[in-house]
């Protein structure tokens, strides 16, 4: 059995799935706040952190999409918004994209091949581990509260590049892609996933999940 809270639409969420509601629901009691929106794409469109944002969080926001974090930089000025691949190792990587912002824009090859099947663009970026953009920021001594993770093929190695000891994110957002529907016919295929093993390894338990958006608390 995976929580379902009591959340009528059309209460105000600016998630894809009404997954803000289920998080501001967790944190009810919290004021205060620190989270991490790894892939952010936008300050308030199809954002997991926003409603946290207007409740007086703070956070960092990371996306590999220049125009995504300019918008940050306006609309989210409390935030440290970085132009930034996150991936479990500091160098520089190819982006596959079909337009400048767009959701699906990855650093995943076989990822961009799967959904782009009209073909894509390419161009590069420089990506770092979650460690080091914490490090090297004014939130380096904070544990994280909220994690979102969202870019598209690459979650595994976002999640190995973060100190779980250090940081123990409680409550964590992730994306868990099932697109090629090799277990179709199962409601448990996400427990074959690396992303789900990983994260269950650790001490995460489901929360709540739609068909690829799953949230693990800690």
């Amino acid at each position: 059995m995976y929580y379902r809270p009591k959340i009528f639409f059309p209460k105000r969420t600016y998630s894809m799935f009404g997954e803000d509601l289920v998080i501001k629901e967790f944190f009810k009691k919290k004021k205060n706040g620190f989270y991490v929106d790894v892939g952010c794409y936008h300050p308030l469109d199809g954002n997991n952190t926003y409603l946290l944002y207007k409740k007086g969080w703070k956070g960092i926001n990371l996306d590999i999409n220049k125009l995504s974090i300019e918008l940050f930089n306006v609309a989210r000025k409390k935030d440290l918004n970085v132009n930034v691949a996150v991936s479990n190792k500091s160098k520089r990587v190819k982006v596959y994209y079909r337009k400048k912002i767009n959701m699906l824009n990855t650093i995943n090859k076989s990822f961009a091949k799967n959904i782009f099947k009209k073909g894509f663009q390419t161009n590069s970026i420089n990506s770092n581990t979650l460690n080091s953009i914490i490090k090297q920021s004014k939130f380096k001594n904070k544990k994280i509260d909220f994690l979102n993770i969202d870019i598209e093929g690459n979650e595994l190695n976002a999640l190995k590049s973060i100190n779980f000891k250090k940081y123990q994110p409680k409550l964590i957002c992730v994306e868990i892609h099932n697109f090629k529907m090799i277990y179709k016919n199962s409601e448990d295929y996400f427990k074959r996933n690396l992303v789900y093993k990983f994260l269950s390894s650790r001490g995460y338990k489901i929360l709540w999940k739609n068909e690829f958006s799953f949230i693990f608390r800690r």
